[in-house]
């Protein structure tokens, strides 16, 4: 019985060793402690043993990490870690459980969030990755552009999905992507162009790529089949060829995307 055992892990072992090029590392859970204590919950992905690139994934109002569920597997194809949190503002949109407002007893305002990126950020940082891309969604797609405009010599790309003025400082954002030097990709819905076009205000240099979706939802739920399913194929093929040059190397298909039926346009 013994040998008949090994014999099993043997061939199992052959079999993931052939499937490892393309293989996705199952997500482990992790707790982060932002500066002010508080206890922060998300899942780390990893696509590769030692990977030096990771995604940051930040959820919008009322949400939580599984936002991310289905967009997960896409990064992890190019060679991106990614590591999606519950950040204290948020809910259980998307059939997930938002810990970190579970733990803290209710929803956070929205600006009250940024220690919870802040933390994410300490945490790749801390963990030696040498690219690191955030990518947030609504609310978290403004507050990752103020994090960019404060770590630009941290943060390798940022990516914006439905921003807006959304705090009391109606500057605070328009301000921020000024300064924002790095890659610097923003889209939102076709209904939604002038929350975009307003963050935008102030901001003129050639790394922004403005993709301008012909169909889209709000936030990075545009890039999930079940969410939009009209203008999902097109957007995540969008955001995947802006991600692809700083994939080093890692070679990917398309992933059987469809060219987009809007470009994406330097500002």
């Amino acid at each position: 019985m013994r040998l008949l055992q090994l014999k099993v892990m043997k061939i199992l072992t052959a079999g993931l060793a052939l499937l490892a090029p393309g293989l996705v590392l199952a997500g482990t859970p992790l707790t982060l402690q932002a500066a002010d204590g508080v206890s922060v919950f998300g899942t780390l992905t990893r696509a590769t043993a030692d990977n030096d690139k990771i995604i940051l994934l930040f959820h919008q109002a009322r949400a939580n990490r599984h936002e991310y569920d289905a967009v997960v597997p896409q990064l992890t194809n190019l060679g991106f870690d990614t590591l999606a949190i519950d950040q204290r503002s948020g809910g259980e949109l998307f059939d997930g459980h938002n810990q970190t407002v579970a733990k803290l007893g209710e929803s956070a305002d929205y600006l009250d969030a940024m220690p919870d990126l802040e933390a994410a950020l300490a945490w790749a940082k801390a963990h030696h990755y040498k690219k690191i891309i955030t990518v947030g969604s609504s609310y978290s797609s403004a507050l990752v552009i103020v994090l960019a405009a404060a770590h630009s010599d941290e943060i390798s790309a940022v990516a914006s999905f439905s921003p807006g003025e959304y705090f009391k400082d109606k500057n605070l954002i328009k301000n921020a992507a000024a300064k924002v030097r790095m890659p610097f990709y923003i889209t939102t819905s076709p209904d939604e162009e002038a929350g975009v076009t307003e963050v935008l205000s102030k901001s003129h240099g050639d790394n922004i790529t403005r993709y301008q979706p012909t169909a889209g939802v709000h936030g990075a739920s545009t890039l999930v089949q079940s969410r939009d399913p009209k203008g999902y194929q097109a957007n995540l093929k969008s955001f995947l060829d802006f991600l692809r040059p700083m994939a080093a190397g890692k070679h990917s298909d398309d992933n059987g995307m469809p060219d987009s039926a809007a470009g994406s346009a330097r500002q």
